[in-house]
């Protein structure tokens, strides 16, 4: 059944909105994305009189600008561009109403199939939640890490390096960590802090050289580290049944660090590595 002539006239007094969200989207992301709103079913589940008398300025001025914006704002970062541009293979944006009562939210996104998928409540509530949604919680990431881990990860890719710099300088070791081993642990960090990933694991790594480069001003300890570890890798463990939170262990030339729960990361910066040598 078509829509009253009063909607149908809201969508075209509002279609130009329209059309500089999809400008705004193609300058940001290089290719043309359409969306798709069906306006039957949206009008029959959405009694709101802004949705019934404004319909065109509800969802082409202010819903596809905001989707538009918050697309162009966050696709800034490559990372974030490149893995939208591989989820979203229909480059489509779909706008429906969720009727699901389990939905709490005003607004979200999801991937179904290929296409973006923008819900909402059909008591339409805070368009504006839409240009701030965190898209990065809900792109499909390949491998262990989400995508906001590997962001940040990125994020703090420098300290990383900075701190291993700085035990290389006092041990004349080339330092590193197993990046494999922080993809075995990560699915074992509590799930509040695994998007803090790289805040967190170059602290501890800056903890760890500090104490290596500390004790290592004793020639003695240097000479016996050298001997010890002579991979010069620090490698990372889960370790829940054990009664420190952290505890190191020379295994096969790699220095081991385990763990049982991220806490007292400052331990690592103090630890007497001492008697393991």
């Amino acid at each position: 059944m078509p829509l009253p002539l009063s909607q149908r006239k809201s969508l075209r007094d509002n279609e130009e909105h329209l059309k500089n969200a999809h400008e705004t989207i193609k300058a940001a992301l290089g290719v043309d994305w359409t969306f798709e709103f069906d306006f039957e079913l949206i009008t029959s589940k959405c009694t709101d009189s802004y949705v019934q008398e404004s319909l065109g300025e509800c969802f082409y001025k202010e819903v596809a600008t905001n989707v538009a914006e918050c697309i162009a704002e966050q696709t800034k970062d490559e990372m974030i561009k490149e893995a939208l541009l591989e989820a979203n293979t229909n480059q489509k944006i779909i706008v429906a109403p969720n009727e699901d009562k389990k939905f709490t939210q005003y607004w979200s996104y999801e991937f179904v199939n290929g296409d973006l998928k923008v819900h909402f409540r059909p008591s339409i509530a805070n368009i504006s939640d839409v240009k701030y949604f965190k898209l990065a919680s809900i792109i499909p990431s390949p491998g262990v890490f989400s995508l906001p881990a590997r962001i940040n990860l990125k994020e703090n890719a420098e300290k990383f390096t900075e701190a291993l710099e700085k035990a290389k300088e006092v041990t004349k070791m080339d330092w590193s960590y197993d990046e494999s081993s922080l993809e075995s642990v990560y699915p074992n960090i509590e799930q509040t802090y695994q998007e803090r990933i790289g805040d967190i694991f170059s602290e501890i790594v800056t903890n760890i050289c500090y104490n290596l480069a500390t004790r290592s001003a004793d020639a003695m300890v240097l000479e016996a580290l050298q001997e010890i570890a002579p991979n010069a890798k620090i490698v990372f463990k889960y370790d829940s049944k054990q009664s420190d939170y952290w505890v190191w262990k020379f295994v096969g030339g790699d220095l081991v660090v385990s763990f049982k729960s991220i806490c007292n990361t400052g331990d690592n910066s103090y630890l007497d590595f001492e008697k393991l040598l």
